[in-house]
């Protein structure tokens, strides 16, 4: 059931979808979040951050003399990922580095565990009872998970150096948090990585919170195939009815 949950947070990209609802995590339990809820929460929320970074991977001799496209790859609408996605690659027209698009998200927090059963319990993958029971199962870390459609960088590297190329910096204390594991969920033929699922320490060697209550605001950070996926997380808005979200 975990490979389960990894699996439905990692395929859930962003749509492209304007939301007119209000935020599901604080009007209703989770035992009523419907699609949109759920598709809401995955790519559109404070837990869930996309982001497009420098793909150096993607160079080659077609892509370095892509002038002539720059005003098409302008006039594409960026970050739309998913079912229809435009032929060719996405360019960065100041640099003429080809893009690629990724979603980050707070995987640990409840919201996001809670929108992942709920998914299975809508896809007729277990109960609401069950998911209920799993959702109360808290992890002893912090993780975070980065999924895309192009996750050949980290197919070309190994657990131990994304592990030492990933922390958290807390904006607050400049607190920095280095990766203490991570974990590649691949596909059912073992070789295509679907998603990379990166651990933090909740407590420091004194046995203080690693994030302390009163931060704001955290970075995610990570190197990989010669780029760097950074992005910023505001603690203030990841609350759900119970409280802070992590």
């Amino acid at each position: 059931m975990r490979k389960l949950i990894f699996g439905i947070v990692a395929i859930v990209f962003l749509a492209g979808f304007a939301w007119a609802g209000g935020d599901p995590w604080k009007s209703k339990p989770f035992g009523q979040w419907d699609e949109k809820d759920v598709r809401k929460i995955l790519t559109d929320s404070p837990w869930s951050r996309p982001i497009q970074v420098h793909a150096p991977w993607k160079m080659d001799n077609s892509t370095a003399s892509l002038g002539q496209s720059t005003s098409a790859n302008q006039s594409r609408p960026m970050g739309t990922l998913g079912g229809g996605a435009s032929a060719g690659p996405v360019i960065d027209p100041t640099q003429q580095i080809p893009l690629a698009a990724f979603i980050v998200r707070w995987l640990s927090a409840r919201t996001v565990r809670e929108a992942a059963l709920r998914s299975a319990v809508l896809a007729g993958q277990m109960k609401q009872e069950d998911a209920e029971r799993q959702a109360a199962q808290t992890p002893g870390v912090y993780q975070v998970l980065v999924a895309g459609p192009d996750m050949s960088p980290f197919e070309g590297t190994d657990e131990k150096a994304l592990k030492e190329g990933a922390f958290l910096l807390t904006k607050k204390t400049k607190q920095k948090i280095p990766a203490s594991s991570v974990e590649l969920q691949k596909a059912p033929d073992g070789k295509k990585v679907q998603a990379a699922v990166f651990s933090f320490p909740m407590k420091t060697a004194g046995g203080e919170s690693s994030i302390a209550a009163d931060e704001k605001a955290v970075d995610f950070s990570c190197l990989v195939g010669g780029a760097k996926i950074q992005v910023p997380f505001d603690l203030s808005k990841m609350e759900d009815t119970k409280g802070r979200d992590l």
